[in-house]
């Protein structure tokens, strides 16, 4: 294939373009986590939009003594671990990510420092299903965009 990518033909780039795009699997991740209380009893949601088919948004509960960070990135990580799982080839996922949590968002696309060592091993396991996919790209959205889709 690199060799029609370096081809003078136009034809052959059209092909070569078409074939990426449909080999790709688009997939945008929406996920919130929070915890009732600071720490208290954990919890998450999040949902997935598979080649423009919504899915179901799936929740899931941490037990206590969570704090609010703590279940955003265990709520990344478990959409995240589901996706590689699932996928055929994981390396074929190009994954649009978003979360309501400036801290993840930012910590993730290495905008941030993570400075709490119980943040920094959340951190490594997402870089290292992240580095499964294709490509991947984090994006804050407001809160009420999470809200809308989960109800917390």
């Amino acid at each position: 294939m690199p060799e029609l990518l370096m081809s003078n033909d136009s034809r052959s780039a059209v092909a070569t373009s078409q074939v990426t795009q449909t080999a790709s699997v688009p997939i945008r991740l929406v996920f919130d986590g929070g915890s009732r209380g600071n720490p208290g009893q954990g919890y998450g949601s999040y949902q997935l939009t598979v080649r423009g088919k919504q899915e179901a948004p799936r929740q899931l509960e941490f037990g206590d003594n969570y704090t609010s960070n703590q279940a955003e990135y265990d709520t990344l990580i478990a959409a995240l671990e589901a996706i590689v799982r699932c996928a055929s080839d994981p390396a074929r996922v190009q994954l649009e990510i978003l979360g309501d949590s400036e801290l993840v968002i930012k910590q993730i696309t290495g905008e941030y420092k993570v400075k709490a060592p119980h943040l920094q091993q959340r951190v490594r396991r997402v870089h290292e299903l992240l580095g499964q996919l294709g490509s991947w790209t984090a994006t804050w959205h407001a809160r009420a965009n999470s809200v809308k889709a989960f109800g917390h």
